[in-house]
């Protein structure tokens, strides 16, 4: 049996959590050598796999781009997602400095406005999760039978084995992507049903910077837990991106900061 804070900490908990997140998303060397920041930190908001950096010898660096990995080895398993390097960059570091103006400005409204927020997020993304996970456990379930039936065709002489051993492939390998996509979502569904919101080691992450005018490795890992990248619309040309930052999870600080601005102009215009 494990009973928990019984014993002072050696280290604070804030700061062992964020390590854990910087174990959990180490970056691996590209074929060509170099580990971008965001390696490890990218999933499809639509499938919940992995987004992989895309890079040639005679990429410039505003044509590097993160790609979604399922699509990528099959793509009726899920649509193309993709997202420059540079687009990201620009995206995030805005979000971040945001981040550490509002803290810093309101941080008595957000410790409550986060905790509020974390709880609403993390219910509408857990559901889902759960909907997409069902939805592969039916199609795998499907292809149980489909495959069997094959089998049955093919020793009964109603299908060639030529014809099966095409369809059998075919078949098995959308079950072999289908069973790591769903193994993907039982781990982050695991995940996040123990993650609680600690708004407070997010406050004190904060407080460390005052000026952010750039983005490194570090930084990522100690703000971010993961950030998911949907499939962009079609007709208004835009897709979201969502921060799910670590301790309080996703948090629109554009939309509080202009919240407070409304606020502030009410309180002068009432004076």
């Amino acid at each position: 049996m494990i009973f928990e804070n019984t014993q002072p900490p050696i280290i604070e908990e804030s700061v062992f959590l964020i390590v854990q997140n910087i174990r959990k998303s180490r970056r691996r060397p590209t074929k060509m050598g170099d580990m971008g920041m965001f390696s490890g930190l990218l999933y499809c908001a639509e499938c919940g796999g992995k987004m992989y950096q895309c890079r040639a010898t005679h990429f410039t660096e505003a044509q590097k781009y993160f790609i979604c990995s399922t699509y990528r080895k099959d793509r009726t398993l899920c649509t193309t997602h993709s997202i420059r390097n540079v687009i990201l960059h620009e995206i995030v570091l805005r979000n971040l400095r945001e981040a550490i103006q509002y803290v810093n400005e309101h941080e008595a409204a957000f410790v409550q406005d986060a905790a509020d927020s974390s709880m609403r997020n993390q219910s509408a993304d857990l559901t889902r999760k759960r909907e997409t996970l069902s939805k592969a456990d039916l199609r795998i379930s499907e292809l149980d039978t489909i495959i069997s039936h094959l089998y049955e065709d093919n020793v009964t002489g109603k299908l060639t084995d030529e014809r099966f051993i095409k369809l059998s492939h075919d078949y098995e390998h959308e079950q072999r992507n289908l069973k790591n996509m769903a193994e993907v979502l039982r781990q982050d569904l695991k995940q996040q049903d123990k993650q609680q919101t600690d708004v407070k080691a997010f406050v004190s992450v904060v407080k460390k910077y005052t000026d952010m005018k750039e983005l490194d490795a570090t930084i990522l890992r100690e703000f971010i837990d993961h950030i998911e990248v949907s499939h962009a619309d079609r007709k208004s040309k835009t897709r979201e991106i969502t921060i799910v930052y670590n301790f309080i999870g996703a948090f629109d600080f554009s939309r509080a900061i202009e919240e407070a601005h409304h606020s502030n102009q009410k309180q002068q215009e009432t004076a």
